[in-house]
Order: C-alpha cells, then structure tokens, then sequence
C-alpha cells in the first residue's frame, strides 16, 4: 500500500512543513488548499490518512470530515484535525463527528510525525472494505 496523505490547509506555510516532515518520512504528501479539494483528491489518490484545517475559505475541516465519515467507501479512513482551534467544545465535535486525532497549531513537526504514523499503523484501511478495530482517538492540546 502507498504511503500517501492529503494534507488540507489554507496557509501554504503549514502545507509546506507537514509536506517536509512527512516526506523525510517517506510519505507522498498531497496537498489541498480547501475541503472541497481535499475529497477530490481523496477518491483520486487513495490516502492512507488525511490532515485536515478546521477553518478553511470555501469549505472547512469539518464539512470535509462530515462527508469522509459519511461515505462508505472512506468512512474508515483515518482523518487528524490538525488546527489552532483550542476550544474543549470544538475538539469534542469533531472527535464526535469521526476524527481519529486532534492536534493544536503551533505544532511540534516530530510529534505530528509520530502521531501520522500511530494513524497510519492503527488503520488497514483497504478502500471499500472496513478497518478493523484500533485503540480509540487521541488528542493533545
């Protein structure tokens, strides 16, 4: 199975460090700078797992989320926030809304690798069928 990601974001500043950090890591980063675009590129490219911003002009994480979650085909698929939304409120949505992670910007590029990887290995996603079962969602503020 590639390795591959889609990262979406709107400030190419954080596309750039998490595309560098994962891709030292051997991952292929694929980056979006909406959700709109980000569920395109998920059907076309099969990720592993996906990165998403919470706020994000013409569609946010969360819509993206909604529909990832919401789809057979890629309701099993791994999906971080990855966000400056610190609100206890906000993290809790969309942990409830289907999140796997949830990690607070400024980030520490090492830890948002580990936590990549701890993803990814949790999950077989095999598109189309299910993923077994993995330890339940983390998050960090």
């Amino acid at each position: 199975m590639k390795r591959r990601i889609v990262v979406s974001d709107d400030d190419p500043t954080i596309i750039s460090l998490v595309s560098l950090r994962l891709g030292l890591a051997k991952f292929d980063v694929i980056s979006a700078a909406n959700g709109p675009d980000a569920l395109a590129l998920i059907r076309r490219v099969e990720p592993v797992a996906v990165i998403l911003d919470m706020r994000m002009p013409g569609g946010g994480g969360m819509t993206a989320l909604d529909a990832i979650k919401s789809d057979p085909v890629t309701s099993n698929l791994p999906v971080m926030m990855l966000t400056g939304e610190r609100d206890p409120d906000t993290v809790m949505t969309a942990m409830g809304a289907g999140a796997s992670d949830y990690m607070v910007k400024p980030f520490n590029p090492d830890r948002l690798l580990e936590r990549v990887n701890r993803l990814v290995k949790s999950s077989a996603m095999i598109w189309g069928k299910p993923a077994p079962a993995n330890d339940g969602p983390t998050w960090e503020l």
